[in-house]
């Protein structure tokens, strides 16, 4: 489960002995946050005999580790989870996409924004970079860096990787938007290594790439609803040929992909 950048993650676990839902002596909550410190241990609530909860707002973007224990009887339980970085919400709205698929209710809203960040980086493998994200990347120096994400919004700093690696000056470089290439105005050398911090991609979605991004949407939903049905073998097996792709081919026409066979 993902958690947006300063929402609660709603933390559940069950105490049983034998089968059954059962009081312990104690119990406790131990996170462990993505720079491998830990929060807690933490008393949560009960809601119940047996049943337990924590709203746990992480300081840290990441993955998460969250250990249930607990005496009385003695039990220790571990899940994942994670939380998106800030400004992390994916290429498209949760209220376009919930408009693009007729959903009305609330109930689904936190698996629909896993599949919009979950679709996100697809799209960007197609058409670059789109939501603004910043990059730290090390190249050997020469006439030519080759940045590997486009389009390049600003180029932050290009800073010496090691002792007696001079600094180059931001503006002394040729526009970098479209190509990602990294040239100095003068065409001069540019020493390395040299540790690149810059910024890829849009101030707006392309219609086209948003539209994209909502088939995709719109086909995996249909697959986890069970709308399309994969084969699961026998001769009266239902197969449905959309089961076996994760992007349909008309989203991949829209972000200008050349898809070879028969339309």
């Amino acid at each position: 489960m993902t958690y947006a950048f300063g929402a609660p993650a709603r933390l559940t676990t069950e105490i049983r002995s034998s089968g059954q839902l059962v009081t312990p002596a104690s119990i406790t909550l131990t996170i462990r946050l993505p720079d491998g410190t830990t929060a807690g241990p933490l008393t949560p609530p009960a809601d119940g005999v047996g049943l337990y909860h924590y709203d746990y707002v992480s300081p840290q973007a990441g993955r998460h580790i969250a250990r249930w224990t607990s005496t009385g009887p003695a039990t220790a339980t571990e899940e994942p989870f994670d939380v998106a970085p800030m400004w992390d919400a994916g290429i498209v709205s949760l209220a376009e996409t919930k408009k693009h698929l007729n959903i009305t209710s609330t109930a689904d809203d936190a698996e629909l924004a896993e599949v919009v960040r979950a679709v996100t980086p697809v799209v960007e493998r197609h058409a670059g970079a789109v939501t603004r994200r910043i990059h730290v990347e090390d190249h050997p120096g020469g006439y030519a860096l080759a940045l590997q994400h486009t389009p390049v919004l600003t180029i932050t700093s290009i800073t010496g990787a090691r002792p007696g690696v001079l600094n180059q000056a931001v503006d002394q470089l040729a526009d970098a938007q479209v190509t990602g290439v990294v040239q100095r105005l003068d065409g001069g050398w540019i020493s390395g290594p040299v540790r690149v911090t810059y910024t890829a991609g849009r101030t707006e979605v392309p219609a086209n790439v948003r539209l994209a991004a909502l088939i995709i949407i719109g086909h995996l939903w249909e697959i986890q609803r069970g709308t399309v049905a994969p084969r699961l073998g026998g001769d009266d097996e239902v197969w449905d040929p959309r089961a076996g792709f994760a992007v349909p081919r008309r989203a991949l026409e829209l972000l200008g992909e050349q898809v070879s066979g028969i339309a």
